[in-house]
């Protein structure tokens, strides 16, 4: 049986589990960003000006038994969010179902089953990024400014899979998760990678929090691994390794990522990549400093740094303002960026 199929199933039992339960919930949540860009020094033919928008309006139906057993369903509908941190929205379509999933949770742990995050992105993913968003903002969607790799490095983004969550005992958690295809129920994040899309794509991640008298931080490690499905193209092998540390206002963050030759000619092109960040919010106002540097070899030598703010100017409306630095040398007739680029963004979270 397919997960398609498997997930039909396990939304029949959802819809049909209300009669047996204690207690029924639903809660929605939505946001929305509008978002301008300048660059001051763009390719050939492309323009300095640009302009971005994403949404995303989200609903939780979850039925809770009598003995504690949690039964949800979550369901996404917007602009997409292919290669977005785990709260974002993207700009991939103009209205798409980009993720749905079935989770049943207990004292054993939490299965999801659908259109979800795989177990390496949902351990690593701890930059403390503001609303401009830095590695994660519009801005790397200008012509020449895109990366040669999402900073996270590859995983298996919101294919239909198979998730396996352990509770956090003693600071710690552990995720597996499994795609039969790199694709997904509705949203197409075989469009929007640049890569081939790959088979039997598994996902191992590993947390832990924990605390050192007015620090507290949290370290994760990463790996995911799909088969190739495209003659002369190397399988995928990701490792990544990330980190937070925590004080008062203050956090600094660091992540590393090695894909090898994922999804490339064999033996070719390898890429890796790391991004530091140091941010401090104090109230409504957020400041970030970071720095990205990453490689894909005999491709291209991507540099990125800048300075984030943020501002909450009511409880659902924040502006945020990044002022980027881009290098990005190709090693083809077609030119990078090579300046610097600004982008304002106005969010709505509700």
């Amino acid at each position: 049986m397919t997960l398609t199929r498997l997930l039909a199933s396990g939304l029949a039992l959802a819809c049909a589990a209300p009669a047996l339960a204690a207690e029924t919930s639903f809660e929605w949540r939505a946001v929305g960003q509008a978002a301008g860009s300048y660059a001051t020094d763009p390719p050939p033919r492309a323009d300095r000006w640009d302009a971005f928008a994403g949404y995303g309006v989200t609903g939780d139906f979850a039925v809770t038994s009598d003995s504690g057993l949690k039964v949800g369903l979550t369901a996404t509908v917007g602009s997409g969010d292919y290669e977005k941190s785990l709260d974002r929205p993207g700009n991939n379509e103009k209205l798409t179902l980009s993720e749905v999933f079935l989770d049943v949770t207990s004292a054993y742990g939490r299965v999801k089953l659908g259109d979800e995050d795989g177990a390496a992105k949902r351990a690593v993913d701890l930059l403390p990024i503001l609303v401009g968003g830095q590695m994660d903002g519009f801005w790397t969607r200008m012509p020449g400014a895109r990366p040669p790799q999402y900073h996270l490095g590859r995983d298996s983004d919101d294919a239909t899979k198979i998730l396996y969550e352990t509770p956090r005992l003693a600071g710690a958690r552990a995720g597996l998760s499994y795609a039969p295809e790199r694709d997904s129920l509705v949203e197409d994040i075989k469009k929007a990678s640049l890569l081939p899309a790959e088979e039997d794509f598994w996902e191992l991640g590993l947390n832990y929090r924990g605390d050192a008298g007015a620090w507290s931080y949290e370290l994760a490690a990463g790996y995911g691994r799909g088969q190739s499905d495209t003659p002369g193209i190397a399988d995928t092998e990701s490792v990544k390794l990330a980190g937070l540390l925590l004080y008062g206002g203050f956090s600094f963050g660091a992540l590393w990522y090695d894909d090898g030759d994922s999804g490339r000619p064999t033996g070719r092109f390898d890429t890796s990549g790391y991004t530091l960040q140091g941010t401090y919010e104090n109230g409504p106002y957020g400041a970030t400093l970071f720095w990205h540097d990453s490689e894909a070899e005999g491709l291209a030598d991507y540099r990125a740094y800048g300075l984030g703010l943020s501002w909450r100017a009511r409880e659902t409306l924040t502006f945020g303002l990044d002022l980027v630095r881009v290098d990005n040398d190709l090693a083809t007739p077609a030119r990078g960026q090579d300046g610097w680029v600004g982008t304002l963004v106005a969010e709505v979270r509700f």
